[in-house]
């Protein structure tokens, strides 16, 4: 199972970018506090990160809140100061000026730069957007880049970090780095994904479902088109849509029997015309009377009462499922 961890590092280092050598100046004489000063970010793009391969901060949109951090090696525990001030334009970039705390991170900051040891400064950058432009050019900074680029707008700087070495190289070294071109992660939790796909294949079957709604009522007419031909009769608008409403067993069932009893059928005498069974659907309720037959001797039980016999059963199977 993966590191909850390691994956929130690795989110959080790709922002992080070295830019450059930090100054502490020398102590002063009646002066407590130890200053540095440093190009933050000279406009210029940043192509030796682990995770993007050429990326600008858009000078114009970046921004800084009140004092922020200045820690060591981006450790929240390893406080070694905070910036003081701050100035952004094309020509220099972004400048910053900070004090250093007399704790033990900014005395190491100190001692060290006093030694001569060769702070390196980075920030950690939040962009409100990133503008991948992967062709032709874009004007940024007063410069042109040629595309592939990635453009960090409204970037917010939270912290700057003295380093103690090339913090590119020691990221990159767990990590894999991000091809341009090619898809790339993003913060998204699984769960976010999986909630995605359920309303990309709900989207799917909605239009599935509404598909099938359509394919069943032009069947529905083709298949009373086709019941009236065979029986000689065309159907009012009333009972076009009293047949819509039946499911598909009612129907077929109804239409099988109209068929079965139609074909040679005479009209018996109206006083001798045989009523449908309580329940019949009143679509077909009309077509049962001109349907039915009496019988012609023989013994045999007349047609008419096969029908109704028959229209009975399915009365009957209608009610049962409305009770049910």
């Amino acid at each position: 199972m993966p590191d909850p961890n390691e994956k929130q590092k690795k989110e959080q280092d790709q922002f992080c970018f070295q830019l450059g050598q930090v100054s502490v100046d020398k102590p002063e004489d009646g002066k407590k506090k130890r200053t540095f000063s440093g190009i933050a970010y000279s406009g210029e793009a940043i192509t030796d990160h682990w995770y993007w391969d050429k990326v600008v901060f858009d000078l114009d949109s970046i921004q800084i809140k009140g004092r922020i951090p200045a820690l060591l090696e981006h450790r929240t525990s390893q406080r070694a100061g905070a910036i003081n001030s701050h100035s952004v334009n094309h020509a220099e970039g972004l400048k910053i000026e900070g004090n250093l705390l007399s704790n033990e991170f900014g005395t190491q900051v100190a001692q060290d730069s006093d030694d001569d040891f060769p702070w390196q400064m980075s920030v950690r950058i939040y962009p409100t957007t990133v503008e991948e432009v992967k062709e032709g050019s874009v004007i940024v900074n007063g410069r042109t880049f040629q595309a592939p680029v990635a453009i960090f707008r409204g970037g917010r700087i939270r912290e700057v970090s003295f380093c103690a070495d090339d913090n590119t190289n020691a990221v990159a070294a767990s990590h894999s780095p991000k091809q341009f071109n090619q898809p790339e992660d993003t913060d998204v939790t699984e769960l976010e994904k999986a909630q995605a796909k359920i309303t990309e294949l709900e989207g799917q079957v909605n239009t599935l479902t509404e598909q099938n709604k359509q394919f069943a009522a032009a069947k529905r007419e083709a298949e009373i088109t086709a019941l009236g031909k065979d029986l000689g009769k065309e159907f009012s608008a009333e009972d076009v849509e009293e047949m819509k409403k039946l499911d598909e067993s009612a129907f077929a069932f109804s239409a099988k029997q109209l068929r079965q009893f139609s074909a040679g059928s005479q009209q018996p005498p109206a006083a001798q015309q045989p009523q449908p069974a309580p329940g019949v659907n009143p679509a077909f309720a009309h077509l049962f009377s001109h349907q039915a037959n009496g019988g012609q001797g023989g013994g045999h039980a007349p047609q008419g009462s096969a029908l109704d016999q028959a229209f009975s059963q399915f009365a009957a199977a209608q009610q049962q499922g409305a009770k049910s």
